[in-house]
């Protein structure tokens, strides 16, 4: 019996890659990340703990169309000065800048990402802004502590994960900039963490942006084999203890 609690303990981490996962928090005197969600949605329907993606899952997107970005919140004493936008997963050098630090709570962007001549343009409100060399991209926000933190944990000088990401799940934004528009499955709010590790509070909600019409990338193939390997390794160990337990 403990041979199949061990492979199945196994296989539940893996599928958990799938899942949301529990995120954590420091202490801050400003209102908290989940403050900001029942302030904006009906209270209690988005957990800021829970519902959020697990961090490999949020580190790499692709566009479902053009993509729309729209300030939510700031409550970042850089408020003024913080930059967003997306790099090339390919090269994270290469960004696109979406919003600066003038911008606020309900500035809208419209970001299309189209193949040209063996390259993806990106291009912000119509403008040009940059060419990555893929059209999967990952999410920034530079600080004047010349700091760039991005979506992927592991690109980032601190090791920190600096992006909590939610899926829309069916509810109407009841107040703030989103006020009656709905918080679609197509939709994720992107809440981040402006200090570098290990000194900071931990609140996620420095910046706080909505993107539709945006997906996760899932996990690669490989990924997907190992998750096979292991569930036919569980139902291996189930036949040999119900074998076991007959005889």
């Amino acid at each position: 019996m403990t041979a199949i609690r061990r492979v199945l303990w196994v296989v539940g981490v893996a599928l958990g890659c799938h899942a949301h996962a529990a995120c954590t928090f420091g202490t801050s005197s400003e209102p908290s990340l989940q403050n900001v969600f029942d302030s904006m949605l009906p209270t209690g329907s988005l957990s800021a703990t829970n519902d959020c993606l697990d961090d490999g899952a949020d580190a790499k997107w692709v566009a479902t169309g053009q993509a729309v970005a729209t300030i939510v919140i700031e409550l970042a004493g850089f408020a003024s000065q913080n930059t967003f936008g997306i790099y090339d997963t390919a090269d994270p050098t290469k960004r696109a800048t979406i919003f600066v630090g003038s911008d606020g709570a309900g500035t809208r962007d419209t970001v299309q990402i189209t193949q040209q001549n063996g390259h993806y343009s990106v291009f912000d409100n119509g403008v040009w802004a940059a060419n990555f060399a893929t059209p999967t991209f990952g999410f920034f926000l530079t600080t004047p502590e010349n700091n760039t933190f991005l979506s992927d944990t592991s690109l980032n000088g601190d090791h920190g994960d600096h992006m909590y990401a939610y899926q829309g799940n069916g509810t109407t934004f009841t107040s703030g900039s989103m006020a009656g528009q709905s918080f679609a499955t197509n939709m994720y709010l992107l809440a981040f963490e402006d200090l570098a590790f290990p000194n900071t509070d931990r609140d996620y909600q420095d910046f706080v942006a909505a993107a539709q019409f945006i997906a996760p990338v899932p996990l690669p193939a490989g990924g997907a084999l190992l998750l096979a390997a292991l569930a036919a390794m569980w139902t291996r160990a189930r036949i040999r203890f119900a074998r076991t337990a007959t005889v």
